[in-house]
């Protein structure tokens, strides 16, 4: 079973100290999100909101899903670390603990749990569930094995079904 160890903090250098930045899902973590939506293929804007976009890429253990991430989780501050300093601490977290599983589990954790994603997280699931009965009918098996994989990537990450979560 994989160890549970959710990281939510990250020490930040700004070129004079050192400071940790605690990671928020509020109204500011939307905002900074929607810079990551992605178009459809038939080239409607917007078409995959950016929660959709980094919760994806944070399943599929993508280092640039964590960087988006902690993009949007210090939107909140006065004063957020820049992308370049997101990255160094990113960077010195893995080198030091040779491993990203903390930092995904931590996102996961953060936006699955808090009040302000809960539900969105959960129908991210429902609706994942009922894809394959949307899918075109030659799709419908690729569609289903995709959803596994995103299932089998959560639970690799987190320890538990996506859909058997307890909610904190």
């Amino acid at each position: 079973m994989t160890e549970f160890n959710p990281i939510t903090t990250l020490k930040i250098n700004d070129g004079e100290k050192d400071y940790e930045v605690e990671a928020k899902v509020t109204f500011a973590f939307d905002r900074k999100a929607e810079k990551f939506s992605e178009d459809s293929e038939d080239g409607r804007k917007g078409a995959m909101p950016g929660f959709n976009v980094i919760f994806n890429g944070l399943l599929e253990s993508r280092n640039k899903a964590i960087l988006q991430f902690w993009e949007c989780a210090t939107a909140y501050l006065k004063n957020p670390p820049t992308r370049e300093q997101l990255e160094k601490a990113i960077d010195d977290f893995i080198t030091e603990n040779e491993d990203t599983l903390p930092l995904l589990q931590g996102a996961l954790d953060k936006l699955n749990n808090s009040g302000f994603f809960k539900r969105e997280s959960r129908s991210y699931w429902m609706t994942l569930n009922k894809a394959p009965n949307m899918a075109k009918s030659e799709d419908k098996e690729m569609t289903k094995a995709g959803i596994e994989m995103m299932k089998e990537n959560y639970k690799e990450i987190m320890g538990a079904e996506p859909y058997t979560i307890t909610q904190k």
